[in-house]
């Protein structure tokens, strides 16, 4: 390393990692909560009949009907006994409030790994990346009716919603300069 650059990732400061952890752990857990979340209101959507039942009756109903569901690497058996209360629009209320409530979480999570990393100078990049990737979700869900806008938006909001824009942020740039620092 040339005399003037700092490190992309501080060795002797390895508080980025715990940084970094936390961000997979709680990105983990956001997407298992909005795949139960979205899961629920497929099936109560698939069925209107239970979703005009009381709590009582749809936790029954589901106890008994468990609709399990492939995800990926694991199936999916029961869901969250807190969405039996909730009406179908109280569901998408908080869909929309949990996304987010995440996305400013992980906003602040990227944040402080910029902070963590020694780079937080590079902070209005986020706010860029952050503001474009909200402006392209939004042109495609207004743009582009159904399943196809909303699994465009859908992937810009899990690369928000990941140590993807941050890690970008330190290793691009921090590249660039040493690239060029060679030539």
């Amino acid at each position: 390393m040339s005399q003037g650059h700092r490190p992309m990732l501080p060795r002797r400061r390895p508080l980025w990692l715990l940084v970094l952890a936390v961000m997979l752990i709680f990105g983990f857990y956001q997407e298992k909560a909005k795949i139960q979340l979205n899961h629920y209101v497929q099936v109560l959507q698939e069925n209107p009949g239970v979703a005009s039942m009381s709590p009582e009756l749809r936790q029954k109903w589901w106890n008994v009907n468990p609709q399990p569901k492939r995800i990926h690497y694991y199936i999916m058996q029961g869901t969250w006994n807190g969405f039996h209360s909730m009406s179908l629009n109280q569901l998408k209320s908080l869909k929309w409030g949990l996304s987010i409530l995440i996305l400013i979480v992980f906003f602040a999570l990227d944040g402080l790994f910029l902070k963590t990393t020694g780079h937080i100078d590079r902070w209005p990049w986020l706010v860029v990346m952050y503001g474009l990737a909200g402006l392209i979700m939004a042109a495609f869900i207004a743009l582009v009716p159904g399943k196809s806008g909303y699994g465009v938006a859908h992937e810009f909001l899990a690369f928000l919603q990941s140590p993807l824009p941050s890690l970008f942020i330190v290793l691009v740039p921090s590249l660039i300069e040493r690239m060029q620092a060679t030539r």
